[in-house]
């Protein structure tokens, strides 16, 4: 495996990154109105202090942190509550632990699956959490999309009671103590939103198989 990461095909990869450009990968936009709820976080232990049990439809919860707050904390509220068929995470890296917590939620049940969005980093310098998230979406589905990807963004669903978040942050998957926003949307609008670009995704391996860089 070692041998896979460290022989990364340049060549290859910018390759697959223009015809991404070519296939209309534009800028989006999207304006939104809803209810705003706006909270101060000091660390995750109040996070379910200042946040409702259960949010509200069609509002939107803004949270700026100073503390030890993740945007993982944000979906963990959620799925403490709400059990959901899908969900989306994109983010830049994450951490192992994290990526075995979100195991745990997909063997108890609470998710059915989960895609995951990632920078070109992540299979080469947070190697275990990327094996982790081979394994995770090898045994309940989902995809792993390697992407010259920043973006923080978490999708929840449950299609079956029509309840849809979009999760918002400036933060990564992995517990940084530094100051963060982040905002909640119950909006199913703007989960289509985000979920038609990601689903439009190709990945750098030019397959849906996790864990290739190029194919073997």
């Amino acid at each position: 495996n070692m041998a896979l990461f460290d022989d990364l095909d340049i060549a290859a990869l910018v390759a697959t990154e223009a015809e991404q450009a070519a296939d209309s990968k534009q800028a989006r936009a999207m304006a939104m109105q809803s209810k705003r709820d706006l909270r101060r976080a000091k660390s995750e232990a109040v996070l379910s202090e200042i946040l409702p049990a259960d949010l509200a439809e069609d509002t939107s919860y803004h949270v700026i942190s100073h503390g030890d707050i993740d945007a993982l904390s944000y979906l963990r509220h959620i799925v403490r509550r709400q059990p959901l068929d899908w969900a989306y995470i994109s983010t830049w890296c994450m951490a192992a632990d994290d990526v075995r917590e979100i195991g745990t939620w997909l063997a108890d049940g609470k998710i059915g699956r989960v895609s995951y969005f990632v920078g070109e980093i992540f299979p080469n310098q947070y190697i275990e959490a990327f094996q982790a998230v081979e394994e995770q979406v090898a045994k309940f589905g989902g995809r792993c999309v390697i992407a010259r990807n920043h973006s923080k963004v978490m999708l929840a669903a449950n299609e079956t009671s029509g309840y849809f978040a979009a999760i918002e942050s400036s933060a990564n998957v992995n517990t940084n103590p530094r100051i963060e926003q982040t905002a909640i949307h119950r909006s199913e609008d703007l989960l289509r939103f985000y979920q038609d670009f990601f689903d439009d995704l190709v990945s750098y391996d030019r397959t849906n198989k996790p864990g290739r860089i190029r194919p073997a």
